[in-house]
């Protein structure tokens, strides 16, 4: 059974990319690890704090630190989670209603560098996100 073993990230909507990395840079003191036009990351010890423009969700979505994401993925389907991925536009939706445009089209699991990434529906209704960290080649 997979065990969701502690936090690894908190990302939020950020609809204005620009303003939200400002706003957070003044909150946290300090500036971001890593900027994209879509994404924005900030480090803090054992927790990222990401913002993302993309519709996704439109509240806080937190990521748990598994081993094998593949492996949480299935067992958390198992355990009656629905499994959701990335459509046109950059909104999540669950796999099988509409065309997977980023990620696996039969999981919906995203690779990025450094990182695999899941999402699944929770039975009552919430996003639970899925986090393993890879090594990286450039360092």
């Amino acid at each position: 059974m997979t065990e969701l073993s502690r936090v690894r990230a908190v990302i939020y909507p950020a609809r204005d990319i620009a303003a939200s990395t400002a706003a957070w840079t003044a909150t946290l003191g300090r500036g971001p690890a890593w900027e994209s036009p879509d994404y924005v990351a900030f480090a803090g010890g054992e927790l990222e704090v990401g913002l993302s423009r993309l519709p996704w969700f439109d509240h806080p979505l937190v990521f748990w630190q598994v081993d094998d994401v593949e492996a949480a993925h299935r067992d958390l389907l198992d355990r009656g989670a629905t499994a959701m991925g990335e459509v046109a536009g950059g909104s999540m939706e669950e796999l099988g209603t509409a065309e997977i445009t980023n990620g696996d089209a039969k999981t919906g699991i995203v690779d990025v560098p450094g990182r695999r990434l899941a999402v699944v529906r929770a039975a009552d209704g919430n996003l639970v996100g899925l986090m393993q960290d890879l090594p990286n080649a450039w360092g």
